[in-house]
């Protein structure tokens, strides 16, 4: 999705004019105060970066935050405060129009800032290049993101390729993993083998399996699932004496098929498509396994409250 929010360079000189005057400014005030010199749409600022943890405008205010204070530009006086330094006003008085990562070059501290960690670490032409306008926040989450894609594709074609079975057995151990009926292979049934009306699985709520929630999972390829095939499953639930009901997908959904689904408030009939499948598979560790683990850092400030 497209948005107007500018890269964390871009919004560093701007930044820096804002402290201009030697008063301190908490995060939250800079924040606010740049995204309306950026024009940004309450809809802008509730982009988060692509793991989630936090909205992407005030990610990349952080990154800009961090890149002037390493070059010495701004200061810290307190936790969550900023306040402009005389190599900040320096610059201000060049009267330049951008400041961007390879003018902080030209600083000492910001040279020995990149030295600390180029000793350790080596970055490619091509890694910086990729880093110009992203902040490492969303670069590791783009990364991530591409590589669950690509699970993501796999484990669908896999799905397509298997036994119904096998496939109404997977979206009950998801769903089960999901919370649905609790965490022992008890709570789920598969029925769909009996020609119980078009009903392939059932997942008992409570413990005497008196709360029901009635599962139909259609593996296809390509076909979308139409509208008659969702009041087909309105139908089947009508005839047990319920208005749950999730009905699942490799495919997807016609948009007379969402309709229909919501048509009447009274019944609750959840549609899951396949790229939610596989979405809710990784999260929940159904088809896949965990690889490999990395750990992102952040400063714990409360550590250091009152210190």
């Amino acid at each position: 999705m497209k948005n107007n929010i500018p890269d964390y360079q871009t919004i560093m000189l701007p930044l820096l004019q804002l402290l201009k005057d030697g008063k301190p400014f908490a995060l939250n005030d800079v924040t606010q105060t740049l995204a309306g010199k950026f024009k940004l749409s309450e809809d802008d600022l509730r982009i988060k970066v692509p793991s989630g943890q936090q909205h992407l405008f005030r990610n990349r205010v952080t990154w800009a935050i961090s890149y002037l204070k390493s070059a010495g530009m701004i200061s810290y006086p307190q936790r969550g405060v900023y306040a402009i330094t005389e190599i900040g006003r320096d610059v201000l008085k060049e009267n330049i129009d951008r400041i961007d990562t390879n003018y902080l070059k030209k600083f000492e501290a910001y040279r020995r800032w990149q030295n600390t960690f180029s000793e350790t670490s080596q970055i490619s032409s091509e890694s910086e290049s990729l880093l110009a306008n992203k902040t490492p926040d969303e670069f590791i989450g783009d990364m991530i993101k591409a590589v669950n894609d690509k699970i993501s594709i796999e484990l669908l074609e896999i799905l397509k390729t298997k036994p119904a079975s096998v496939f109404e057995e997977f979206v009950l151990k998801l769903l089960d993993k999901m919370g649905y009926g609790g965490t022992e292979n008890s709570n789920f049934e598969v029925v769909g083998k009996s020609g119980d009306n078009g009903i392939d699985g059932i997942i008992y709520q409570d413990q005497l399996g008196i709360d029901r929630v009635y599962v139909q999972a259609k593996r296809w390829s390509e076909n979308k699932v139409q509208s008659s095939h969702v009041r087909d499953f309105i139908g089947a639930l009508s005839l047990k004496g319920t208005n749950k009901g999730i009905f699942i997908t490799t495919s997807s959904y016609t948009a007379d098929a969402c309709k229909t689904a919501q048509m009447n408030p009274h019944n609750r009939i959840i549609l899951i498509d396949g790229q939610e499948l596989t979405k809710y598979a990784l999260r929940y560790n159904v088809g896949v396994q965990v690889k490999a683990e990395y750990e992102v850092k952040a400063i714990d400030n409360n550590f250091f409250e009152g210190v």
